[in-house]
């Protein structure tokens, strides 16, 4: 049966509409069509009326064929930050099967965001659950032929052969009438080693544009297909992979987590109106604050990450950054910092505690010499590797997954085992207690899809369980050392970017995006494309050049330099610290591509930062090595037409005034003596 399409005529009918809504951040205003659209879609489908937004299969039955007749319970209540929250139960009276799907509706963004647990409250096991999917429903235009899919490559470095240098890259796909487009977290059960799971589907009539963001949370397998019929409509369709599984008694799980934005008019103004949301609802705030832009410097790169590190050499770091006049925000101690056999830091991860050969009063000693002198300390750890003979290998096997037949696998600690998960909560807590660590880093290397395909494939009634399981007690993991650490801020890694998915990024910010780092060529690509849906993450220094240092300034900068080295070009540093200071503020304004996104050594590349707020923001501009242009215009985005802005070269403080609608239309004059090059200018508006 066709489902209709009623919320439609309310956004046809509401477009006339010159009413506006504003974050209450400051982000950039949208027309009141899109929470017109967000919230017809919203009521129509959660009704039921045209079938569910959600899916399932039960019994080999349809779920829109069953939940009309099962027993329905709503309720609602006031949640912070303008948030509503409803709940709808749905109980099949005969197997005790319950459906309970809560739903946020937000009263400042046109989004709604929704999960759905199924719980066993039978006293036998379930039928079979199959197909299970968040979001499965029609979205879209009547009259529209024009419709794209936007999305966005993951951390893909070492994934499916996609080289590091692409990550995050943008692409835009046209879908024909028939067209479908499916991304997902198809390469060794990293959640965003292929794509990030944040979509935008845009479709263009002769009144305007429109669309719908769509964003996923979970660290773990994931599937999104678009699927266009004959007609104009959009199917969309989010979930795991793959599920078919029987609940036990009293057992519960849960869904992915889906979002929606709705938005009218202009797609990179809906990107922002997405970055908002991200501030105001979704990144992580510890002690009731957001992360400020963040320096820190490691000494990884000289000893093997930790691993031929000691207390001594760490302090002696320290001690030159700031000799130097490098105000560190954090120190950051990386992998490697247990035990070890004397082979790689990979030896023993599973024996969690300084090793007291390097480390003879632990960490707290480094922790101790950094507070002392103003600089915080951050910790990395990865939990979920376990190599052979280290200590949980050795004394909690019953604690690790591992897959059948085959010996070079590691284990894969199981937060499905809520023993396992208490003691690991307990055992970090401690640590991070006793050594006195201001942030905590998770990094994840696991290729997790190996196992939970083995434990599927000796448990065909329960195919999906283990991962679900296994992300829930992830979650509540985290959940319990936040509560416990409520002002430290976490720091999310998988071998570089392959966990960037929302739930992550609600609990924990990427200090460091990729393990494609320090590149300029592509380390630029990454900040060109995270930058439309992650707000606020990292990149890495290692050669002390305007271009070198620029091409990698972000929210978050780590500096990986031997600071050891006394006759470094220290006073350069110090003044691209001071500028990256000065504009830091401004990364959490709107983002506009300022040219077309490109690899190519041949070509310039840039975009801007504005906070029409506060009236601030930057221009970032490069001139690639190969470019053979030394001269252009490049018009800038986001201002108001009839404000006045200077727009100051940080290199020279040659400045120039005009209005926003001079700068928008005539551009930003650029000349570039050299090869490559880097410019930085600051917006002010007077």
């Amino acid at each position: 049966m066709k489902r209709k399409s009623g919320w439609l005529v309310a956004v046809c009918c509401s477009l006339a509409l010159s009413l506006e809504a504003k974050s209450e951040s400051g982000s950039k205003n949208w027309p009141a069509a899109a929470d017109i659209a967000c919230k017809a879609w919203t009521d129509e489908r959660f009704s039921g009326e045209n079938g569910f937004p959600f899916s399932f299969r039960y019994g080999g039955r349809p779920s829109d064929e069953l939940l009309g007749t099962w027993k329905q319970k709503v309720s609602t209540r006031r949640l912070d930050g303008g948030r509503i929250g409803e709940v709808r139960r749905y109980t099949d009276p005969e197997s005790g099967l319950e459906v309970r799907c809560e739903i946020v509706r937000y009263t400042d963004y046109p989004a709604v965001e929704w999960v759905v647990w199924l719980r066993n409250g039978g006293r036998t096991e379930t039928e079979i659950l199959s197909d299970i999917r968040t979001l499965d429903a029609p979205v879209g235009v009547d009259g529209s032929d024009r419709i794209y899919i936007n999305y966005h490559i993951g951390g893909s470095s070492g994934a499916q052969g996609i080289q590091g240098i692409q990550e995050f890259q943008p692409y835009r796909v046209r879908l024909a009438k028939r067209d479908s487009i499916v991304k997902g977290a198809f390469w060794a059960g990293f959640p965003t080693a292929l794509n990030l799971p944040f979509f935008n589907a845009e479709w263009i009539t002769d009144s305007g544009a429109q669309g719908m963001i769509a964003a996923v949370g979970w660290p773990a397998r994931w599937k999104a297909s678009f699927d266009r019929s004959l007609d104009s409509a959009l199917t969309v369709r989010v979930g795991q992979i793959h599920t078919r599984l029987r609940l036990k008694p009293g057992e519960e799980i849960r869904t992915p987590l889906v979002a929606l934005m709705f938005w009218q008019g202009d797609r990179e103004e809906a990107q922002n109106m997405f970055r908002g949301w991200m501030y105001d609802h979704n990144l992580p705030r510890p002690g009731g604050k957001l992360p400020e832009p963040i320096l820190e410097a490691a000494s990884s790169s000289f000893f093997a990450e930790m691993f031929r590190a000691t207390d001594r050499d760490q302090m002696e770091f320290i001690d030159r950054y700031l000799e130097e006049g490098v105000r560190l925000d954090y120190w950051w101690m990386d992998a490697g910092w247990y035990p070890n056999k004397g082979g790689t830091w990979q030896d023993l991860l599973g024996s969690w505690w300084p090793d007291p050969k390097r480390y003879p009063e632990g960490l707290r000693a480094i922790s101790d010499h950094a507070h002392a002198k103003g600089v915080k300390t951050l910790l990395w750890f990865e939990p979920e590797r376990v190599t052979r003979d280290s200590w949980l290998w050795e004394h909690r096997p019953e604690w690790l997954a591992r897959v059948t037949g085959s010996e070079g696998h590691p284990g894969f600690f199981n937060y499905g085992i809520p023993e396992a998960r208490q003691w690991m909560v307990d055992h970090v807590d401690s640590l991070l207690t006793s050594e006195d660590i201001d942030l905590y880093r998770q990094d994840f290397a696991v290729m997790s899809g190996d196992y939970w395909d083995d434990y599927d494939r000796l448990h065909p009634d329960r195919q999906g369980m283990a991962e679900i399981l296994h992300v829930m007690g992830y979650l509540d993991y985290m959940d319990r050392l936040q509560e416990r650490h409520p002002d430290m801020l976490f720091d999310i890694c998988a071998a570089g970017g392959k966990r960037l998915e929302l739930e992550n990024l609600r609990r924990a910010v990427p200090l460091w995006r990729s393990d494609y780092a320090f590149e300029p060529l592509g380390v630029q690509g990454q900040t060109y494309g995270i930058s439309s849906w992650i707000p606020f993450s990292g990149a890495g220094v290692n050669r002390i050049t305007t271009y070198d240092f620029r091409s990698n300034m972000s929210p978050s900068i780590v500096l990986n330099l031997d600071a050891r080295i006394e006759d470094a070009d220290y006073p350069l540093l110090r003044r691209l610290l001071a500028q990256w200071r000065e504009i830091q503020d401004d990364y959490r304004g709107n983002y506009y591509a300022l040219t077309p996104y490109s690899l190519q050594n041949d070509v310039w590349i840039g975009w801007m930062f504005y906070r029409p707020e506060a009236g601030t923001g930057f221009v970032q501009m490069f001139n690639r090595p190969g470019s053979i242009y030394e001269s252009g215009t490049c018009r800038l985005k986001g201002l108001e037409p009839d404000d006045r802005y200077r727009v100051t070269d940080m290199d020279t403080g040659e400045a120039r005034e005009a209005t926003g609608r001079e700068w928008m239309e005539n551009g930003l004059k650029l000349v570039f003596t050299e090869a490559p090059d880097a410019r930085l200018y600051r917006i002010e508006r007077r």
